[in-house]
């Protein structure tokens, strides 16, 4: 009876030391997990300058909040830099402040004086979020939207005349959020033309300018239109002649 019981607790110590290693076990598995996340999301992370930012962020297009701190333009450049003071996910208050700020730009506008102007006061000194879509040399490239206007920045600058839509990028033109973001800002610089607002003004120049062009078009297309007549024409006469 006594070496039962003792073969009893025996078994009983065995199988607790055995649920107390699969339990630690458990333990490491979930903290080796969460190490992992907190690499990947970096959330206590503070970017001042682009090549800080990991691959896959631009990858996956990652968000980021921050401040404007200031607007800083350089001579003879139509795109100026949002410098802007990045806001980790968790931001300690114990963690040691710097004068770096994080450059940004505007994806795909030439932002004109006025425009810059209306950055200087309207989000300078705001909050905004940027969706990281392309890493440059000496900035970030990102879809921009402002705290105080709760709409994207691009588009406002374009709808307002204060900006032009830039070229597309063809390293992007196969990006689905690059795309759906451009061609908002090609609907905006339409709508912004039909109103004649900021750079699409009616004075003179401009007006003339946009005559001419819309001149030009029907002339090209009449041009177009009259040589496709011209060829099936003298294709129908060629078909006569043989037959």
């Amino acid at each position: 009876m006594d070496d039962e019981r003792h073969w009893m607790e025996k078994f009983s110590l065995c199988l607790e030391r055995n649920i107390r290693g699969f339990q630690y076990g458990v333990y490491g598995v979930a903290f080796l997990g969460l190490a992992v996340a907190l690499r990947s999301v970096r959330p206590f992370k503070k970017f001042i300058t682009p090549n800080e930012i990991p691959a896959s962020f631009i990858e996956k297009h990652i968000t980021l909040n921050g401040k404007v701190v200031r607007i800083e333009t350089s001579l003879g450049s139509s795109s100026p830099l949002l410098l802007v003071d990045h806001q980790p996910i968790l931001a300690s208050k114990w963690r040691q402040t710097t004068n770096k700020c994080l450059p940004v730009q505007v994806s795909s506008v030439d932002v004109l004086n006025n425009g810059v102007s209306w950055l200087q006061h309207i989000v300078a000194g705001s909050h905004i979020k940027f969706t990281l879509l392309k890493v440059d040399p000496h900035c970030v490239s990102c879809i921009v939207s402002s705290a105080v206007t709760r709409r994207d920045v691009g588009v406002d600058l374009v709808s307002l005349g204060f900006a032009s839509v830039s070229t597309i990028d063809f390293d992007m033109e196969k990006d689905p959020m690059y795309m759906k973001y451009y061609k908002q800002l090609l609907a905006a610089e339409n709508r912004a033309e039909k109103k004649g607002v900021g750079m699409w003004a009616p004075n003179e120049v401009s007006w003339f300018a946009r005559q001419w062009r819309r001149l030009w078009e029907k002339i090209s297309l009449a041009h177009l239109w009259s040589s496709i007549r011209q060829k099936a024409v003298m294709s129908r006469s060629i078909k006569m002649v043989k037959f």
